[in-house]
C-alpha cells in the first residue's frame, strides 16, 4: 500500500523586490513555490553536507553579494531607505562631507561593522579580500581563503547570518589537490 510523504507547514518573511523576483523567476520554470524552496533547501545541504574533505586543508574563495546603505549624515529615527542628499547616482560619485560624529547605523551599515569584526576574528584562514562596488547600494566581496576546512566553513557560516547579505557561497578545493594528479 502507497503510504502518504508527511509535510510541514511554514512561513517564509521575504523583502518585497526578492519576493517579486522569485514569483516571475518560478512561473518562468513552471514550478511551484513549495517545489522550488524545497529545491533551493536540498541544493543548500547537498552542497554543505557532502564535501569530500571535511577535515583537511582547503583553498578557496566565499563570494558574497551584500546591500550597502550610505549615511546621510543626519541623525535619524528611522532608516531611510531614500537618499536625503539630492544627487544624480548615474555620474560615478556624490558629494557629501564624511566627518567622525555620532549616527544612527542601519542593519547594512551594523553588518558591515559586523562582517570587518568576523574577518578579524579568521585571519588565519583569509588570505585576501576584494570589495568591488556592483552598483550604488549593492556590493561585491570576495574572500580568499586557504585552511583547515572547519575554520573556513566555520567563516562562511557566521557571515552567512549577517542580515544585508544578498548572496553568499563557498568554492573550495583539497588544498593538496595538485599532489594527487600524480
Amino acid at each position: 500500500m502507497f503510504k502518504m510523504e508527511e509535510y510541514k507547514r511554514f512561513t517564509v518573511s521575504l523583502p518585497k523586490d526578492l519576493y517579486d523576483k522569485f514569483e516571475a523567476f518560478r512561473n518562468k520554470m513552471g514550478i511551484t513555490r513549495s517545489d522550488s524552496i524545497r529545491k533551493a533547501m536540498h541544493s543548500l545541504m547537498v552542497s554543505e553536507e557532502n564535501l569530500p574533505f571535511a577535515s583537511g586543508n582547503v583553498v578557496g574563495c566565499i563570494p558574497i553579494i551584500i546591500l550597502h546603505e550610505h549615511f546621510t549624515g543626519k541623525q535619524e529615527k528611522e532608516p531611510s531607505h531614500e537618499h536625503s542628499h539630492n544627487i544624480n547616482h548615474d555620474d560615478g560619485h556624490h558629494e557629501h562631507g564624511f566627518n567622525s560624529q555620532p549616527i544612527y547605523a542601519s542593519v547594512q551599515q551594523t553588518d558591515e561593522i559586523l562582517k570587518n569584526d568576523i574577518q578579524h576574528h579568521f585571519y588565519d584562514v583569509i588570505t585576501s579580500t576584494m570589495h568591488v562596488h556592483l552598483e550604488f547600494e549593492k556590493c561585491l566581496e570576495i574572500i580568499a581563503v586557504s585552511g583547515p576546512y572547519v575554520r573556513v566553513k566555520e567563516l562562511k557560516e557566521a557571515l552567512q547570518r549577517l542580515r544585508s547579505i544578498v548572496s553568499i557561497d563557498l568554492f573550495i578545493i583539497d588544498k593538496d589537490f595538485k599532489s594527487q594528479l600524480d
